[in-house]
């Protein structure tokens, strides 16, 4: 096996825009393909929700059973092996430490004499947290959603995922850890379907205020169509990576980092962009080694992306033109290897998270170091920001008005509510002025 080594400036506009980038079309065809799934559950509640895993998961569950009991969590609990049950702990550690960081102080403020403002920060009253399943399970996005809710404060926080075919449940691993993070209630419930019931509700699972999760572009596209109804975190689609590589780096740590999230799946992608073309051949190298020792599905994930022309190994003219060109992708993932990484890192503006320095690879963040790894993707880190406890509370603003502040402002209201004309606003003003205190 051989990886091309591509050059930046070589590249046409077609296959620079595909770098860096999932598989195109998919966000279309998922639109189109989850927008009656939608309409039918918001129609049928609970007959539609259990048509859908019937169909689509192959899984049979009575209404009764779309929620997970007590019991059933507490068995799973027990049954997780202790070593994982240790570094689910290690991760709610460090999570509610950064997350608790992220509170946000009420503020109030006398602009002038008798007015005065401010803003807090409510929890919102529910919250749905969404765990894909599929080809692999993820207890640790149970602990990124639940931790910063329940940091938050929201007091009724709903976990969904998809149970096994075989036994109708979901792993076990996820149902402990979505306990250990505070879910209050967990659905045997996937994908569209799962945010379908979040936003419009069914006669046995009750809608939420937020839905927050990664998934695939079923559940983006899902997601999309219902923000209309219901808060959504951000676009957290398929894993991407862009290793900048500018100075004195190892080859063989920078394809690790490739691998480390392109092996999620064949919509997933990862860059290795380096000015140093004699280290990207050698990265190239050490690529094709560790490709060839991975399981086959994953190491076919990984060689999808490459012929497609979205993951690589890409020598840029010089370390400004690879700099300027992570910002071009925006990517979920930045590992930064460079002399001085720090400097680096503060020159990126569009990236979900930085992993600064050749001791900070990403799955670290994605299980333990205590930062969210749900992340924005497909170029959403331009304006966007991984998941945090801000997605779960809301910026409420008041004004406190004196009646002597009421007549400083009363000038400035008659002249906006005549030159806009509505004269209930200034009617609104002077009824109070009017009443004898």
């Amino acid at each position: 096996m051989t990886v091309e080594v591509l050059v930046l400036a070589e590249l046409d506009a077609g296959a620079r825009a595909r770098l860096g980038n999932r598989a195109e079309g998919l966000l279309d065809d998922a639109t189109a393909a989850v927008r009656p799934v939608l309409e039918r559950i918001r129609r049928d509640g609970d007959d539609a929700v259990l048509g859908f895993l019937r169909d689509v998961d192959g899984v049979e569950l009575t209404a009764e059973q779309l929620i997970v009991g007590d019991a059933v969590i507490e068995a799973a609990a027990a049954s997780v092996p202790a070593d994982l049950v240790q570094a689910m702990a290690h991760s709610v550690r460090n999570l509610e430490r950064y997350h608790r960081a992220q509170l946000l102080d009420e503020f109030a403020i006398e602009v002038e004499p008798g007015v005065t403002v401010g803003e807090w920060f409510p929890p919102v009253r529910a919250a749905g947290c969404y765990v894909p399943f599929g080809t692999a399970t993820y207890p640790s996005s149970a602990l990124m959603l639940t931790v910063p809710a329940r940091v938050a404060g929201v007091e009724r926080i709903v976990l969904a995922s998809g149970a096994d075919p075989a036994t109708g449940e979901i792993p076990a691993a996820v149902l402990a850890a979505a306990a250990l993070g505070g879910a209050t209630e967990i659905w045997r419930v996937s994908g569209t379907a799962a945010v379908a019931a979040f936003a419009y509700g069914t006669e046995t699972l009750r809608p939420v205020d937020v839905i927050a999760g990664p998934g695939g572009p079923y559940v983006a596209a899902a997601k999309e169509l219902v923000r209309h109804r219901v808060g959504i975190d951000l676009e957290a689609g398929p894993s991407e990576v862009f290793v900048l590589a500018l100075d004195d780096f190892d080859p063989d740590l920078a394809a690790a980092d490739l691998i480390s999230e392109g092996e999620h799946g064949a919509t997933s992608c990862g860059l290795v962009v380096t000015p140093d073309a004699q280290r990207a051949a050698a990265t190239a190298e050490r690529l094709a080694a560790r490709l060839a020792d991975l399981p086959a599905d994953r190491r076919g994930a990984v060689q999808a992306q490459l012929d497609e022309g979205r993951s690589g190994i890409v020598v840029a003219p010089d370390a400004a033109s690879a700099i300027a060109f992570c910002e071009e992708v925006a990517p979920e993932h930045v590992i930064v290897h460079a002399g001085d990484p720090d400097a680096v890192a503060r020159t990126l503006r569009c990236a979900g998270t930085v992993c600064i320095g050749a001791f900070t690879p990403s799955p670290a963040g994605s299980y333990v170091a205590g930062t969210n790894h749900v992340l924005p993707t497909g170029g959403a880190a331009r304006h966007a920001a991984g998941l945090s406890v801000t997605h779960f509370v809301r910026r409420q603003s008041f004004e406190r008005i004196t009646r002597a502040g009421l007549e400083r402002l009363r000038p400035s209201i008659a002249t906006w509510s005549t030159y806009e004309g509505l004269p209930g606003h200034l009617a609104a003003i002077d009824a109070r002025l009017r009443r004898v205190e």
